[in-house]
């Protein structure tokens, strides 16, 4: 029997420290990845392999909003706050609403306010990228 899912890009959640992000720019919207593989390789000279395991668990979401979304004005004070205090940082989640992908990070920050970008056919849109001290991801499957 063949699978069947629905998805609607409407029920991805994405919040920043309380903040619902709304008004994503179409296309790909939402990325979230850990910085650093979970495991490498090493092989020696005679074919011996060791699995050396990192501990180090940051990662970052990466967020594509409509150059026209009012996000960007509260993402821009708290960028703008966290360079003149230090104290910008905050949780973020990603939840997909559609199935069981969860992705948290109690500590998150802005790494740099996005390029402002025009074009003669688009308002474009705004790239934020948040850095994580650690980000946890369930990469969930679709509820049926």
């Amino acid at each position: 029997m063949a699978t069947f899912d629905n998805y609607d890009p409407k029920q991805v959640i994405v919040a920043f420290r309380g903040i619902e992000l709304l008004g994503y720019a179409e296309g790909t919207f939402v990325v979230a990845e850990r910085l650093e593989d979970a495991f490498s390789m090493e092989v020696g000279s005679q074919g011996d392999i060791t699995r050396v395991r990192s501990r180090n668990r940051t990662g970052s979401i990466t967020v594509t909003l409509m150059a026209g979304s009012a996000v960007n004005d509260s993402l821009s004070a708290i960028a703008t706050s966290d360079e003149l205090t230090g104290l910008g940082y905050g949780s973020a989640i990603v939840k997909d609403l559609n199935g069981n992908t969860l992705v948290t990070a109690a500590q998150a920050w802005i790494r740099k306010v996005p390029n402002v970008e025009y074009a003669g056919d688009s308002r474009g849109s705004r790239e934020w990228v948040f850095d994580c001290a650690e980000l946890v991801v369930n990469v969930g499957g679709a509820v049926v």
